[in-house]
């Protein structure tokens, strides 16, 4: 479970993420401009529906570089040491390879590729019609030996973005004995605490993969890029409030967060405490260890262990398996498996899995119609798992296969209606003796999501002592900015920004 409660009781007390802008999705148009800066933009679409295709694949030829269509089809090219008789390759599994050059996508930066699923018939290798549940099954058994974990260093961007809505907050002062958070500060925090808060973080970077299980990845940030919206002067008063009452926090003294017999210490530290937004490209240092831990988390999903997100491959019975066709991927037989929720399942979605090795190549689900993950409610705290949406894609190299790319997508509703207190105490030999003290009513409804997208670039191989050898810097440059511009990224062949993010700059407006 994410820890998106205690981040928003949080936001009421210390009101970090204090970022106000009110946002209207129009991503329903492609991309229309194709040469801009000395980059190439465009989209990839369905032939026939005419649907954008997410995560489709580019690959320059001559380079041996490329990058990935975004959730909306649009696509972002450097022309950086490129000419016009550059080749540009398209694909997309289950889809026609298509080749452009640079100066056709100049002419004409939409592509359309046309879809290639085979009927079972046409497709030889297969020989009799197999059972779907048991090519699904084999998924598991084999995993092992077709994502064996090697030391490698990944040159990688990814892609983080996290949006809340407060739909109903209400804050009841109880009483306190802190004169900087009297009843007329929680009053107006209330009215200010901003109804709608969204960032973004780009990161590319060298990840450094250890064969080791028992070791944890190191990174090597090239460039980092955060579009978060800056603080309004209304909040910086309160902020700065909590800012000298942490500061002030002696060597036996803490901060405690309560709520009836609930309850934990807050470990609040400086270094974890990432600067405030900037309007210029001023570098500010964080903890590269903020990163590592981040990217930790977020690759346990495409390693197929986690059991919940990858139900379907762990309990078929609750699924109802589909042989849709199948497909010729990289010159290996595949089959299209489409599935959908019988009995207790949450997911459907479609699977692409190698006849000969029963590797997963590619995935691409989410919660079937009416289907949430953990779902609680409980002593006036409820939490609901509303929304998933995941994609994976794998390719062969040497035998096994590699990640090349993943996104996943959580949307969860918290609410909360119980009282919640803010101590700081002092450590005695018996009882610890309570400083200071606020209690408050909260009543309030949440909406949270959270997204990430990796790609991987480019990878090479990597001796242990080599992993070894490598040392993390302790800390890392991030560029904060209002509004994303392309000198960001200027050289770079990254995930296209949506039209969201390029629109995206302060707008000031709070509850």
């Amino acid at each position: 479970m994410r820890k998106t409660l205690l981040l928003v009781l949080l936001s009421v007390f210390i009101s970090h993420a204090a970022y106000s802008q009110a946002i209207i999705d129009t991503f329903s148009q492609p991309v229309q401009n194709s040469l801009t800066n000395g980059e190439l933009r465009g989209s990839v679409f369905d032939a026939k529906t005419k649907e954008p295709l997410q995560y489709a694949t580019l690959y320059i030829l001559q380079k041996h570089t490329g990058t990935v269509t975004n959730e909306k089809g649009g696509f972002l090219v450097s022309l950086s040491g490129l000419d016009k008789k550059d080749t540009v390759q398209f694909s997309y599994i289950g889809y026609k390879t298509m080749k452009r050059t640079i100066g056709t996508l100049e002419k004409f930066p939409a592509v359309y590729l046309t879809e290639e699923v085979f009927h079972l018939n046409e497709m030889v290798v297969f020989g009799r019609a197999p059972d779907p549940v048991s090519i699904v099954k084999n998924v598991v058994k084999n995993k092992e030996a077709n994502y064996g974990k090697n030391p490698a260093v990944w040159r990688t961007f990814v892609r983080v973005r996290n949006t809340d809505d407060i739909h109903r907050l209400v804050i009841s002062y109880k009483k306190g004995n802190i004169p900087e958070l009297d009843q007329s500060m929680i009053a107006e925090a209330e009215k200010k605490i901003p109804q709608h808060t969204i960032s973004y973080t780009d990161f590319l970077g060298n990840l450094y993969l250890p064969a080791n299980k028992d070791d944890t990845l190191k990174i090597d940030p090239i460039r980092s890029v955060a579009l978060k919206e800056k603080n309004g002067d209304e909040m910086k008063q309160l902020e700065n409030i909590f800012r000298n009452l942490f500061t002030g926090t002696g060597q036996k003294e803490y901060w405690k967060m309560k709520s009836g017999i609930f309850g934990g210490k807050l470990e609040l530290e400086k270094e974890d405490t990432l600067p405030a937004a900037k309007d210029t490209l001023d570098g500010n240092k964080v903890k590269t260890e903020y990163f590592d831990r981040m990217l930790n988390y977020y690759l346990k999903y495409p390693t197929l262990n986690d059991k919940k997100k990858w139900e379907f491959l762990y309990n078929t019975g609750r699924y109802k398996y589909t042989l849709a066709g199948g497909i010729r991927v990289n010159g290996e037989e595949v089959y299209v498996i489409d599935f959908v929720p019988d009995n207790s399942g949450k997911y459907e979605g479609r699977l692409y899995i190698s006849s000969g090795s029963y590797a997963l190549i590619r995935a691409d689900y989410r919660y079937a119609p009416q289907k949430t993950g953990t779902d609680f409610h409980l002593l006036g705290v409820g939490y609901t798992e509303n929304e998933f949406k995941g994609s994976v894609y794998f390719e062969k190299k040497k035998g096994h296969y590699v990640l090349k790319y993943f996104s996943e997508k959580e949307g969860v509703d918290v609410t909360f209606d119980r009282s919640l207190a803010l101590l700081k105490k002092r450590k005695r030999f018996l009882f610890d003796k309570t400083l200071k003290e606020i209690k408050v009513g909260v009543d309030m409804e949440i909406r949270s999501e959270t997204s990430i997208e990796l790609l991987v670039l480019d990878r090479r191989p990597l001796t242990p002592e080599q992993f070894t050898g490598f040392k993390q810097k302790k800390e890392m440059n991030i560029l904060y900015v209002d509004q994303f511009n392309d000198k960001l990224w200027k050289g770079f062949s990254i995930i296209e920004p949506t039209r969201q993010m390029r629109e995206y700059k302060k707008q000031g407006e709070n509850r």
